[in-house]
């Protein structure tokens, strides 16, 4: 049986970790990972996965089949392309990790007869069909690492400070970085963002006792240099602005992410074995289950 397999949209840690449990469960079948994800599916760009391929990798952040986000597969032209190279390949199951986005070209191909199984995998953790995505915990963890490394120097400094954590339109990043490193302020939406209750809630902060206030924001929300300068201005105290970006994505898997990663692994060879496709992995309370890909 030939499985293939890619890896879509941004990458997430916990995607290797998941490839190579994978691989090594299926090793009798034939394993074919489409480079460049959905790109590599238009374009035939392949390679076999096997053992050795996947040997030392679960550790790493990336992902060593590439990813990269692709227009022309959502064009008639590059469906029909991406569906007749599946024909070619004798591909029997799909197996996809990403986000939203690669959610929904795996429903395009599960429409098209293709047997699909979606693997929840992007550090922004917004699929709400699961509580959890592969990749959320170790770009919180990498935030929180980035945050307080940035505090000591600013508390040396007497300084406030910005950071911008990633997120997309999704605010669970920010959230649980401000609650893990007990930080000052918290920007999740522009719609309940108040440049006069921030600053009020600094001033108090820092009546307080706080040295070094620190604001936690959501990227696509403010330009937080413009924001840290207007800051200094109003109160007069130095103050530095930091976009984080993707040191949160390229980190290498938190335990908790590896873990979920041979969860899902295990879960979708369990699916393949019981020819149960065109399901979408998801983590609930603890547990993972599959859900109908058409459905979530």
């Amino acid at each position: 049986m030939n499985i293939g397999i890619l890896t879509s949209g941004g990458d997430a840690p916990g995607m290797n970790a998941f490839i190579s449990k994978f691989v090594c469960l299926n090793n009798k079948d034939k394993i074919i990972a489409f480079k460049f994800g959905y790109q590599g599916l238009v374009d035939n760009n392949t390679i076999k996965l096997d053992k050795t391929f996947v040997s030392n990798s679960s550790h790493l952040g990336g992902s060593v089949i590439k990813s990269s986000r692709c227009s022309e597969f959502m064009t008639k032209k590059g469906l029909e392309k991406a569906l007749n190279n599946i024909k070619v390949n004798k591909i029997s199951i799909l197996i996809i990790l990403g986000g939203e986005g690669t959610l929904k070209g795996a429903k395009e191909l599960s429409k098209n007869g293709v047997n699909v199984i979606f693997v929840p995998s992007t550090i922004d953790n917004d699929l709400s069909c699961t509580q959890r995505t592969l990749g959320f915990d170790s770009a919180v963890n990498a935030a929180v690492d980035a945050v307080e490394k940035i505090k000591q120097t600013m508390l040396s400094l007497n300084r406030i400070f910005i950071c911008e954590v990633m997120g997309r339109h999704c605010s669970d990043i920010a959230t649980d970085t401000f609650f893990a490193t007990d930080s000052t302020c918290l920007i999740t939406e522009k719609s309940n963002y108040n440049f006069k209750n921030l600053i009020s809630n600094l001033k108090e902060a820092i009546e307080k006792g706080e040295e070094s206030p620190s604001i936690i924001i959501r990227e696509n929300i403010l330009d937080i240099f413009k924001l840290a300068k207007e800051i200094q201005n109003e109160l007069d105290i130095e103050t530095r602005a930091c976009r984080i970006g993707y040191v949160q994505r390229g980190c290498q898997p938190s335990v908790i992410d590896r873990i979920l990663a041979r969860k899902f692994a295990i879960f979708a060879t369990d699916l393949i074995v019981q020819k149960q496709f065109n399901k979408a992995l998801c983590y609930t309370n603890g547990i993972v289950e599959a859900k109908n890909i058409l459905e979530v």
